[in-house]
Order: structure tokens, then sequence, then C-alpha cells
């Protein structure tokens, strides 16, 4: 009998881009962000090839048209003086892509953090805080120096402060592993995850549910910033997370800054190392000062107090 290809596993497109070793890292990201910004990519990825060179590849589940993507990108290579470079299309051959990116997906010890996804069967780690979030999530599964960055110096300031009950904010919060993991480590503490895609706010809903977290303890919000009563009243906050990108985060520090307790924390990431002192700059600003930098990678997260 012959086997015939199955059709029902989705199908992907990628769309390529190479770029000259010598642009820097804020260039790379910046012509990246069409694909994760502009365009309805699944995900997207940039790297350095054996030669150097730089590889900008993103995932979509519909045949994207490459005269778009090039319009969209000459503004950007107009902007940022380069010339113009055509991307090339791709239709991948069907495969399980959930089930390779499981097996891609092993639970990561972050600290006390344990995250891992539903496809695990092993027992979690004594004394570890449990975050269950599926491998189908591209972005914030903790696998990004962003996200880890934040776990971490989250790590650092409850291991530092045993406070039990802790107003949290997850701004802009994707899959809320944030939120989710300042109530594994304090499980009485109160949030308030805010993001301004309604599939984000939807994702943090299923994820508070499958972590079993009562919906008294986190507030799942469709809110671009501050904007929703809900996120403006629930402050001040003792703790406020917001893992974006760094123009982002300059243009609220202001609001930011002032729905944060006195002698509150702000963690930030989403920052590329070359921006970390701008970003500091524009909330010191505003009365925040700097407590500590992690630096993982090309990204950089900040641990400020109000």
């Amino acid at each position: 009998m012959t086997m015939q290809p199955d059709t029902d596993m989705p199908r992907l497109w990628a769309v390529r881009l190479g770029l000259d070793a010598d642009l820097g890292a804020a260039q790379v990201s910046r012509l990246e962000m069409v694909f994760s910004e502009l365009l309805d990519a699944e995900a997207t990825a940039h790297l350095r090839d054996g030669a150097g060179a730089w590889q900008i590849e993103a995932l979509f589940s519909h045949a994207p048209d490459a005269g778009i993507i090039d319009a969209l990108l000459s503004r950007q290579f107009e902007a940022l003086g380069l010339p113009a470079v055509m991307v090339s299309v791709e239709a991948l051959a069907h495969r399980d892509w959930l089930a390779e990116n499981r097996a891609a997906f092993p639970p990561r010890h972050i600290g006390r953090f344990w995250v891992y996804g539903s496809h695990l069967t092993r027992r979690r780690p004594a004394a570890s805080w449990p975050l269950l979030v599926e491998a189908a999530q591209a972005f914030g599964s903790g696998t990004h120096p962003t996200t880890e960055g934040c776990l971490r110096a989250a790590e650092t300031i409850f291991r530092t402060y045993r406070k039990s009950r802790w107003r949290v904010l997850d701004m802009g919060c994707g899959s809320a592993i944030l939120g989710l993991g300042a109530l594994r480590a304090r499980p009485a503490s109160t949030v308030i995850a805010a993001d301004n895609d309604p599939v984000a706010v939807q994702t943090a809903v299923e994820n508070r549910r499958i972590n079993g977290i009562a919906r008294h303890r986190m507030r799942c919000v469709l809110s671009t910033g501050f904007d929703a009563p809900s996120v403006r009243g629930a402050g001040p906050y003792d703790l406020v997370f917001a893992n974006i990108l760094a123009g982002p985060l300059c243009g609220m520090a202001r609001d930011l800054v002032a729905s944060t307790a006195a002698a509150g924390w702000i963690i930030l990431s989403g920052i590329l190392n070359e921006q970390a002192d701008m970003v500091e700059a524009r909330f010191a600003a505003h009365g925040a000062r700097r407590a500590r930098r992690l630096v993982i990678g090309d990204w950089t997260t900040l641990i400020m107090r109000a």
C-alpha cells in the first residue's frame, strides 16, 4: 500500500532574509520586527551563519506575498541607510511541527523556576516553582533570554524580600509566564496581566487555568498600556514586569514609575544591550534608579526601584 502524505499536518512557509555580517544587532532586530509586528508571522528568529552573516527567518501559516514583504522592508532599509535586500520564500514540507517543537522543548530550570510542557511525564523537582507552558507557545515559554532574565530578576527579589503578598503588574504579558511565576513564588499575591493583543490575553487566561490559578489571584486584561481602568486602579504595584521592546518601554516610562509603589520594583526587558543606557536614563528621569543589570547574550534585563 502506498502511504499518502498527511495533509492534516499544518503547512508552513519560510521567508528568509540574508544580511551583511557588519550590521549591528539593533539594526537586524529592527528588520526582524517587520515580520513580528507588521506581518502575521507565526515565529521569527535571527542568527549568524557559519560565515558570520546575519540570517532572518520567519514562518507563516499562509503563503506570504514576497512583494508586500519587500515593500515593507524597503522602508526600514531606507531609514537605516542600507541598500534593500530581497527575501526568499519557500514552502516547507508537511511535518508534525508540534511534535518537533515538544522534542525541542525540554523542561528548563531557571533558578527555582521550573518551566515545562504538558507532554512531560516526570515529577517536578522538589522545592521548585513550577510553570506549565505549552510547547506551541513560541514566545513567553522561558526559552528567550528576555523571559529568562525577568524570571532570574524576580527570583533575586523574592529571595531577598520575604513578604508574602505582592501586588504585581505583568505589562505586555504575552503568555503571562512572568505573572504566573510571581504567583508560584508568592501564592498570596495578586496579579494584573495586561496586553494589547486579544490573542495574548486569551493565552494568558488559558495558562492561568492550566496552572490552577484562581481568577481572583490573576486578572487578564485587554489594555493598551494603562488605558484600562482595571490596570490603573489596581496599583500602586509592588512589582512591575515589562518585557516588551525598548521603544515602547521608553514611551510608558512615566506611567510605569508612577504606578509603582514607593520602593517598589520594576523589571524591564526586551532591551538590546546597546539600548540599555537609553532605557535606564528614561526611567531615571521619572524617578527610578537602577538596582542591577542582567545580561544574557545580546539582551539586557534592568532591575529598577521606584
